[in-house]
């Protein structure tokens, strides 16, 4: 009977004993070191080392001992990037281009990593500086990635999650210069929206081409836009921008003396407030139409008299509406009057909101005038009350005009009310052709205050 105790007792312990090993060894599996930053001190900083590349298209060889220390703030993740990162330190950014695919796997936004620059070489992408391995390609000096067999020689990944806070700039603050400390990092831009007219777009071409392509972003003045430039190949080339106002996150990046920026993930863009304008309307989400008239939904595009209707065309990028009575039939014994009448725009209480649009002219004859009015419904053109805001100049002979800005008009006693905006071109009977003035209304805002 005492065996048996002494050998059930000898069970039970050994099962504990097991239990506890098995229990250890688990804990151990599950949890596995955490990356820590390596023994390497960094002797350089990022700022100092683009001091280095001062010539544009130069091939700068970097032959001394030269270490960096950066944390990632955008990777390949998204596919927006092929084959680089971005790195950031507190003196500013630089691209380094890495031959090698989900380099988000290892170097993920937020890695610290550390480069031995030594046989690396600076370069220029059309004025933004990277670094990589110098190369001879078809006979020419080339600036290549490092080859995927030798990036762990020269790239060493440290610690993760390291947050790095991005830089509230304005548009006004970055430059295109090669040195500016802004470029290649992550930065912030407050009170921003995509133009109307690329609201409807996608970020990029989703057709077999892949093409990249650019939208703008602006504040609510209008006077800061920027391009952001999105790859065909990344995950949401097929998404359309959100339509409202925010922040938003992003590497700062220049092609030549144009300024963008490059998107990690949609998700960087806050745009989630009320857009600046009450209405607006840029037209660049129209196809052109000329000569055939504009048929818009909810505008009016009404021949009072005659046979001159408004058309869209465009120019440089641009769509804008377009009169001209030039290839009028009628002319030489009708007087031509033609309107463009906005939708119906509901103005809320307890604001104080101003009116602005552009316009291009050529030639002289005619009038082109701007409206407003309260009590419009669609069928009562001539019997509606319509209040003069602005005689549109005419252009001349020699060319057009620019766009000009006309207003702000100031719409605060329109506030709690329901208003049509019009524009009324109007050319007497008998007019030479030549002499018609074209008129090119565009950017119609009417902003809160």
């Amino acid at each position: 009977m005492k065996n048996k105790f002494i050998l059930a007792t000898s069970i039970l312990i050994a099962m504990i004993a097991t239990s506890s090993i098995i229990s250890s060894c688990k804990k151990k599996f599950d949890e596995p070191p955490y990356p820590a930053d390596p023994d390497i001190t960094a002797n350089t900083t990022i700022k100092a080392l683009k001091a280095l590349h001062t010539v544009a298209g130069a091939y700068d060889l970097i032959t001394t001992d030269r270490i960096i220390a950066g944390v990632v703030v955008a990777d390949d993740k998204s596919g927006n990037l092929y084959k680089n990162i971005y790195i950031q330190d507190s003196t500013g950014a630089i691209n380094v281009l890495l031959d090698a695919g989900s380099l988000y796997a290892t170097y993920p936004v937020g890695r610290r990593v550390f480069i031995n620059c030594k046989g690396l070489c600076l370069s220029d992408y059309n004025r933004m500086i990277q670094l990589g391995i110098r190369a001879t390609v078809s006979g020419s000096p080339s600036l290549e990635a490092i080859p995927s067999g030798l990036i762990s020689q020269y790239v060493t990944g440290g610690s993760l999650n390291n947050f790095v806070t991005p830089k509230l700039v304005t548009v006004s603050q970055l430059t295109t210069g090669m040195q500016d400390a802004d470029l290649g990092s992550l930065i912030r831009l407050d009170n921003y929206e995509f133009v109307r007219g690329d609201t409807a777009k996608t970020f990029a071409d989703t057709s077999s081409y892949k093409n990249s392509a650019n939208l703008i972003i602006n504040n609510c003045s209008g006077t800061a836009p920027i391009i952001i430039r999105t790859s065909g190949y990344s995950n949401f080339a097929a998404s359309k921008p959100p339509k409202g106002n925010g922040s938003i996150y992003a590497i700062y990046t220049v092609f030549g003396n144009t300024k963008q920026l490059i998107l990690r993930d949609p998700s960087d863009i806050l745009f989630t407030g009320a857009r600046c304008n009450l209405f607006e309307e840029d037209f660049n989400s129209y196809a052109t139409t000329e000569p055939a008239p504009l048929v818009i939904n909810g505008w009016r595009n009404i021949q009072e008299t005659g046979d001159v209707p408004y058309v869209l065309a465009a120019f440089s990028g641009s769509v804008f509406p377009k009169v001209s009575a030039f290839r009028s039939a009628v002319m030489a014994t009708t007087n031509i009057s033609s309107w463009l009448i906005s939708p119906d725009i509901n103005l809320p209480t307890g604001v104080a909101p101003r009116y602005t649009f552009t316009c291009a002219r050529r030639y002289t004859a005619g009038t082109f005038k701007a409206y407003v009015s309260t009590n419009y419904t669609g069928s009562n053109l001539s019997t509606a009350t319509w209040t003069l805001l602005a005689t549109v100049p005419p252009g001349t002979a020699a060319a057009f005009t620019p766009f000009d800005t006309f207003g702000p008009y100031n719409f605060t006693s329109y506030a709690g009310q329901k208003i049509n905006i019009a524009f009324r071109y109007e050319v007497p009977a008998g007019t030479s052709p030549n002499a018609a003035g074209t008129y090119e209304p565009d950017d119609i805002k009417i902003s809160r205050q």
